[in-house]
This record gives structure tokens, sequence and C-alpha cells, in this order.
């Protein structure tokens, strides 16, 4: 009962930082993202027309930047996008950056969705007596 007990903590206490960290974390790094970079891939073939000039502007330059990071971090979704070698040819400390900014808020992130997911299936099933 004490693990469920922590678990839930944990839980309450992310549904705090989260809202707080994600925007936050997606923002600094929306900033720090060399205009280099966003020339360089900001266009065809990459994104279309309509994406090409909706990207550049806030609050969609969050999904440009979410979609930079993840395929800096993740070789699948260079692929799906046809990127090549970006996480190469981008500065080291935006590679860096955007690695942590992958790993370590969206892993969280994911971590507290499983951690939910799992504790909605232990209540659903009454596994908690």
């Amino acid at each position: 009962m004490q693990i469920i007990e922590i678990t839930m903590w944990i839980i309450g206490f992310s549904i705090l930082i989260i809202p707080a960290v994600l925007p936050l974390s997606l923002t600094l790094l929306t900033w720090l993202t060399p205009k280099s970079v966003i020339d360089r891939y900001v266009c065809p073939p990459y994104f279309s027309e309509f994406e090409s000039a909706a990207y550049r502007y806030f609050p969609t330059s969050w999904i440009r930047t979410l979609l930079f990071s993840l395929a800096i971090s993740i070789p699948i979704f260079r692929r799906i996008r046809g990127l090549g070698d970006m996480q190469k040819q981008v500065p080291l400390w935006f590679n860096v950056a955007s690695r942590l900014f992958v790993y370590v808020v969206l892993g969280y992130l994911f971590s507290v969705c499983i951690a939910i997911g799992i504790l909605v299936v232990i209540a659903a099933f009454g596994l908690h007596k």
C-alpha cells in the first residue's frame, strides 16, 4: 500500500510541475533555436508552404521546436520528415539541449502518464486490496 501512496504523491507533484516545466522549457528551446537551423529546415521539401509560414511564429513555433527536438533525438522522426543527418548539422549545444528536452522533460511526462495508467488499471480491477 505504501508504494501506491508514494506513487500518488509523485503523480500529484507531477500534475503541478509538468504544466509549468513543459511550456517553459519549450519556450526557452524555441528562443534558442539558431536562425540558421530555421532557415535551412523550415522550407520545402521538409515542410509545406503553409507549414513553413506558420512555424516561424508563436505559438506554432512550439510545434517546430518539438519536431526539431524529436528529429535530433530519435532517428525515426528524421526519416519521417526526410531531414537526413540533421543532428550532425545543428550546433552541438542545440543538439544537447534538444536531447535533454526530449529525454528528460518528455520522458518524465511519458513516465507519469504510464504511472497514471497503471493506477487506473489497479483501481478498475480492484487489485489494490
